[in-house]
Formats: C-alpha cells, sequence, structure tokens
C-alpha cells in the first residue's frame, strides 16, 4: 500500500512540475527587448492595420498591441515575429485613438510601448446602420441594409404593442452584403416599427425608427388563380410532359405537378399570365418531390411591362426580380428529410417581390438547378399575392 501511496504522490509531484515549466518563460532574462518601428497605418472598416519593422533580435516571439475600443472595452491583440502588421479592430466612431505596440521576447519581457495615433475607417455596424430603410410593405413591414464588409451582425426588430411598449418581433444574425427582409400579417393602420443593430465587439446602435415613426402596411391578397393562365412563349419548354398538364400549377392542388422533357435544364421556363396587372408583393412555391429529383433548387422570377395578349419571349425583353433558392431547414445532406423539412415543403417555400417592382401582368419563371441535379424539373404549385391595379 505504500509503495501505491508513493507512486501516486510522485506521479501528482511530476504533473505539477510540468504545469509549473509551462508556464514559465522559455529562457532566462536578457533584459528589455527593443521597440519596433512603425512603417504604416492604414485604415480599415472599424479600425486600422499597422505594419512595422521588427528589430533584428533572435529572442523576439511576439508583437502585441494594447487599446481601448469606442464602448470602453480593453483589448489586447497579437501577432508572431513571422508577420510584419496588424489588425485593430472593433470601433464604432472615426475619432482620433491610440493604442500602444509592444515586442516581448522569449523571457516574456516587453519593450517600452510605442504609442500609435490613428482614425479608424467607417466600422461595419455604422455602415449598416446609417443604411437601413424601415418602410411599409404588403401586410406588414420590410426592413433593407447593406453590409459591404460582410460582417457577421446582430439584428433586433420591434414592434409596439397593445400597451406603446417596443418588443421583439424576431432577431437574426447575418452578414449578407445585402438584405430585405420583411414581416407580414398586419392590417392596414399605422404600426410602429424599430431595429436595433450590434456587433461582436459589444457595439451597439441606438434604436432605429421609420422616417415619420410609423408605418401603414399595404393591402395584400392571394391574386385569383381563376383569371391566371401558364403560357410557352418561344424560348420556354413544354411543362405537359408524363401525363401533367401545364395549369397543375395554378389549381390549388399541391398534389398535382407540372413536368418538363429531359434534357433540358438548367433554364427549363414557363410563363405566367396573371389576368390582370397587378402590384406584387410575394410568391410560395411547392416542391413535387421534396428535395430531390427534379424539384427546384435554384430559379429565377423575371417580369415583363408588355400588357399584349402573347408577350414577347426574348429574354431581352424581361427584367430579373428574384434570384431563389430553395433551402432545406436542418440543412441535411443527400436525401435525408427531416420533419421540420417536410413541414417547410407542404407549407411552401416563401420568396418577395422587390418592394420597387412596378406592377405587371407577367412573370416568368426560369429553373436553373434541381435538388437532384437532373436534367427535367416539375414542381406543384406557384401561388402570387399582391394588390390589384384598377
Amino acid at each position: 500500500m505504500k509503495t501505491v501511496y508513493f507512486y501516486l504522490v510522485s506521479i501528482a509531484f511530476l504533473c505539477f512540475s510540468c504545469k509549473d515549466a509551462e508556464m514559465a518563460p522559455i529562457s532566462g532574462s536578457s533584459g528589455k527587448p527593443e521597440k519596433v518601428e512603425i512603417l504604416a497605418v492604414d485604415t480599415v472598416p472599424g479600425g486600422v492595420s499597422i505594419n512595422y519593422r521588427i528589430p533584428p533580435i533572435n529572442d523576439i516571439i511576439e508583437i502585441k498591441a494594447v487599446y481601448t475600443l469606442t464602448n470602453g472595452q480593453k483589448r489586447e491583440s497579437s501577432t508572431s515575429f513571422y508577420t510584419s502588421y496588424m489588425t485593430i479592430d472593433g470601433y464604432n466612431d472615426t475619432d482620433e485613438h491610440e493604442a500602444e505596440i509592444y515586442t516581448i521576447n522569449r523571457a516574456r519581457e516587453m519593450s517600452d510601448p510605442v504609442p500609435v495615433k490613428f482614425r479608424p475607417g467607417e466600422s461595419p455596424l455604422s455602415k449598416a446602420v446609417n443604411s437601413m430603410q424601415i418602410a411599409g410593405d404588403f401586410g406588414g413591414v420590410n426592413y433593407s441594409w447593406r453590409n459591404p464588409d460582410k460582417t457577421m451582425l446582430l439584428f433586433e426588430f420591434y414592434t409596439e404593442n397593445e400597451k406603446g411598449e417596443m418588443v421583439t418581433m424576431n432577431i437574426i444574425s447575418s452578414k449578407l452584403d445585402s438584405t430585405n427582409l420583411a414581416f407580414r400579417g398586419y392590417d392596414t393602420i399605422p404600426y410602429k416599427f424599430a431595429a436595433k443593430i450590434s456587433d461582436n465587439f459589444g457595439n451597439a446602435s441606438a434604436m432605429i425608427y421609420p422616417e415619420g415613426g410609423y408605418i401603414v402596411p399595404l393591402w395584400e391578397e392571394k391574386l385569383d388563380k381563376k383569371i391566371q393562365r401558364v403560357l410557352i412563349l418561344p424560348g420556354d419548354v413544354s411543362w405537359a410532359l408524363w401525363g401533367r398538364q401545364n395549369t397543375n400549377i395554378i389549381d390549388d392542388d399541391i398534389n398535382t405537378n407540372n413536368h418538363t422533357d429531359n434534357w433540358v435544364m438548367p433554364g427549363a421556363s414557363l410563363t405566367l399570365d396573371l389576368g390582370e396587372k397587378a402590384k406584387l408583393s410575394r410568391f410560395v412555391i411547392h416542391q413535387t418531390v421534396y428535395y430531390d429529383a427534379g424539384s427546384p433548387r435554384i430559379f429565377e422570377i423575371y417580369s415583363s411591362d408588355d400588357e399584349s395578349d402573347s408577350p414577347d419571349g426574348d429574354w431581352n425583353a424581361w427584367t430579373l426580380r428574384v434570384s431563389a433558392t430553395i433551402i432545406k431547414p436542418s440543412g441535411a445532406s443527400g436525401g435525408t428529410v427531416t420533419e421540420d423539412d417536410r413541414k417547410a415543403a407542404i407549407d411552401g417555400h416563401e420568396f418577395s417581390f422587390p418592394v420597387d417592382m412596378p406592377p405587371v401582368r407577367y412573370i416568368r419563371y426560369k429553373a436553373l438547378q434541381t435538388w437532384g441535379n437532373s436534367n427535367f424539373t416539375y414542381f406543384s404549385e406557384i401561388t402570387t399575392y399582391g394588390m390589384y391595379m384598377e
């Protein structure tokens, strides 16, 4: 028993000795290292890039910057001796700031600081805040903004409840460079909507309100399929193969579908006559075989201002309005379809038309890729929403 006890104590002693060795400097003291020489300071979004020359001393292993962000948060950034620049970011203003740059040697000794004054570039957060637009949309409100630096930002969306309190509608994270997001289900009366944006550095905007403070949602209705018809223009293909009908996509039955011939993908298209000119808000499309085979994955929607009974089939006469990708909620690969995936497919996949899109009578669907990468395609239903023009 004594032998076992001695063995365990020895192991514990060795472990603690290893930890102490790991925390110790790599080498003995060699004195305070020399400072870096600053060569250039270049503006980047929300910060600067600092180029420097490292002293020709073998034992320098690290360059460290110490600085304070706009929100008062103290931060440090480090790079190895293999690089000659570092980026300092996280600022949300363009005021003058100062960072202190140190060299660190193998003995973990720091040089005297080299102060660097700079003005950071406009931050991604500021660009998103300044570009945020909140406007009335069909049945609700539309938020749009730009994030040209494609930085991950957090967006919180608010509306006013019955007590006059601003409550959260939704929260999303996004790094897309351009985004349009609509929230629907509201009556055509004034509502107060707002947004707040924050970044990963603890910076946050104030509440962002629309001009005038209130938004009145536009009237929206499901467009009448009884007056709609499917057209096959020059440049389109037949979707009535294998016993299917072109008109199955506007029969309000998601259990019927159309079907093209083989070898028509990518680019198989058809044209939908809405029957009357309408200001379009959104559309919902239903797959046939969920996330597989010839069901659409990537497609485009075009519009034409031509109001004749037979609009031009030349693609030059059509304007691209929506580039759409059907997303599988689970993200599962292959033929795996979860219950969430199935529910999304049954409900249909919704896409919005641009808010500034003019009223049209004709839209044109072009399939670019199917879930099964097939040379044929099909879908079950397309339902459009908006407001008829008198």
